[in-house]
């Protein structure tokens, strides 16, 4: 290999060894700040997250809440009809008796609940039920 040839292999190696020298420390600096960058969003976004599931338990415990006082009012409201002597079909029955177990079951998972109403009418409304049942007495279509 020629002189001169050596000295342009040589010399293009330390040009490739000098733009290497600076492009590393350009890419490690780019790459600590896209660190940084992914991090600091990913921080927001936990916290974004954090408030909408705070928010979104609240919706859910009122809703929850209102629930409860909509089966409430629906046994209130049965219980009402079968004291004026009203019939009711057998379905009509089963649905309310449905509310009842899942009103009696918020109000025992959710103590906090106002729970003072109603206890009379759902007794009273599952006495009435197996009593017609037994009689055969349920409302029909006939």
């Amino acid at each position: 290999m020629s002189d001169v040839v050596r000295v342009a292999l040589i010399s293009g190696v330390f040009s490739l060894l000098g733009i290497v020298v600076t492009v590393i420390p350009t890419i490690i600096a780019n790459r600590k700040k896209t660190q940084e960058s992914i991090k600091q969003t990913t921080e927001a976004m936990e916290k974004r997250i954090d408030k909408l599931q705070t928010s979104y338990d609240a919706h859910v415990k009122d809703y929850e809440a209102a629930k409860a006082s909509s089966q409430r009012y629906r046994i209130l409201r049965f219980y009402d009809e079968v004291c004026e002597g009203r019939k009711h079909s057998e379905s009509h029955f089963e649905d309310i008796l449905d509310d009842i177990d899942s009103y009696e079951r918020y109000c025992d998972q959710h103590k906090e609940y106002k729970n003072n109403r109603g206890h009379v009418a759902m007794q009273y409304t599952r006495d009435t039920y197996a009593r017609v049942k037994a009689s055969g007495g349920f409302l029909t279509h006939e």
